[in-house]
């Protein structure tokens, strides 16, 4: 009996831990390809021009703004304070409302970071426990299973969201993990903060984000019905 429940502690625990991971892998992935930006502010428009003409500023000068806006939400020291000349006038780039909220934004963000290397030294440890000490692919397998059962289908939940009513699913975001404040909410036509990313570039930006890390677990879960048919349960 405490073997058993040593056992699913184990499988349970890696379950979960996998399953974050891959969530905030693919956050990451994301959130700091400036490849997937520069090809957004390429796309898209803002009252009938590019995202560049609209703050304007020049497609280059967007790109080394968006690397120095990401830059700043990795480094705990770092600061937001930049002038530019948009428009014609030289101007600093980020309002204080801007800056505070993105304060709060780098905060979220640095945690995001540990709990996913913790997530990954969890994975790899309780790994190697599985492999030293022999234990059932095939247990793992059915563990993950019942846990990908409610996760996928919370998932799910929140994919029909945000398909049918982005707006409610973002704004629902904010006020959980920005509790407290509204600097969030800004505007199209004045902020550069919301210039850079727009509805429509956080719209594709969670989608992206979602595809991603569905398919990471679909990896997964093909990788452990391969190994619980090829090792034997112990």
């Amino acid at each position: 009996m405490q073997q058993t429940s040593y056992k699913n502690f184990i499988y349970v625990t890696l379950s979960l831990c996998f399953i974050l991971f891959a969530l905030l892998g693919s956050i990451h992935f994301w959130c700091f390809n400036e490849s997937f930006y520069k090809s957004e502010h390429r796309k898209l428009t803002l009252y009938g021009k590019s995202i560049a003409d609209h703050i304007g500023i020049s497609d280059e000068e967007l790109d080394d703004l968006t690397h120095f806006t990401l830059a700043y939400l990795n480094d705990p020291k770092a600061s937001l304070d930049k002038q530019m000349n948009i428009k014609g006038q030289m101007r600093e780039v980020f309002t204080d409302d801007e800056k505070a909220h993105m304060v709060d934004v780098r905060n979220l963000n640095l945690i995001a970071n540990k709990l996913l290397i913790i997530s990954f030294i969890v994975c790899v440890v309780l790994t190697g426990i599985i492999i030293f000490k022999k234990l059932s692919f095939a247990e793992l397998f059915v563990v993950y299973k019942k846990v990908l059962l409610y996760v996928m289908g919370f998932i799910a939940i929140l994919s029909i969201w945000i398909v049918i009513d982005f707006d409610s699913f973002w704004t629902s975001f904010h006020h959980l993990f920005f509790a407290g404040n509204d600097l969030w909410i800004l505007d199209l036509r004045k902020d550069v903060l919301i210039m850079i990313v727009p509805p429509d570039f956080f719209n594709h930006l969670v989608i992206t984000i979602v595809i991603s890390f569905v398919g990471l677990i679909f990896v997964s879960y093909m990788t452990l019905y391969y190994l619980k048919g090829k090792l034997s349960v112990r």
